[in-house]
């Protein structure tokens, strides 16, 4: 299926990843085809389901503890019809399963940010690759720190800004949407 556009998505009270912060963010997970994706405070699926699309051999484990979140997220993922995603229900990293993965994706952490991360180092695979969204300075100074701190390899960060254009009359004025930092980096360095 591939990229899928936000208004395809059934969207209520939870924000959800707009699709070109989401091709941005897919695109620096590398996923592999058979690649095992752990999904860090899903909301409303939109991460966990793109990538879902791109897995024809792997799975993606959607982590949610919203209750409003966890009904969209399911029927997002009946209305695209994926049978490789599985919602998990609570916080993480309680809920992560103890289990060989790939890929993590976290777009919430609830003040967990270090113990998520050190179940990453736990039980990722040695080719794991983490990306962080970050909408506010202080998650960005913190994840970054924590990085370092657990030694993880090949940090990056890069701040998106997305506007989009809205008719007034007969102009077209660009209304921005909320900047984005998105920080990846690898358990192990990668060349």
């Amino acid at each position: 299926m591939g990229h899928i556009y936000d208004k395809e998505f059934i969207q209520r009270e939870l924000p959800m990843t707009k699709q070109e912060i989401r091709a941005i963010s897919i695109a620096k997970l590398q996923l592999k085809d058979d690649s095992i994706l752990i999904d860090v405070g899903a909301g409303t699926g939109t991460i966990g389901i793109e990538a879902a699309t791109y897995l024809r051999n792997g799975k993606v484990f959607a982590i949610e503890k919203e209750e409003k979140g966890i009904e969209t997220l399911k029927e997002n993922i009946q209305k695209f019809r994926l049978d490789n995603i599985e919602v998990l229900v609570g916080r993480a990293p309680e809920v992560i399963p103890t289990i060989e993965y790939d890929r993590m994706f976290i777009g919430g952490s609830t003040g967990s940010m270090k113990s998520i991360l050190e179940h990453f180092l736990k039980y990722s695979k040695s080719d794991a690759r983490i990306v962080i969204n970050a909408i506010t300075l202080e998650t960005l100074a913190d994840a970054t720190k924590l990085l370092k701190e657990l030694n993880f390899k090949n940090i990056e960060v890069v701040n998106v800004v997305v506007s989009r254009g809205k008719n007034i009359g007969p102009y077209t004025m660009m209304y921005g949407e909320n900047p984005i930092y998105i920080i990846t980096a690898n358990k192990e360095e990668t060349e």
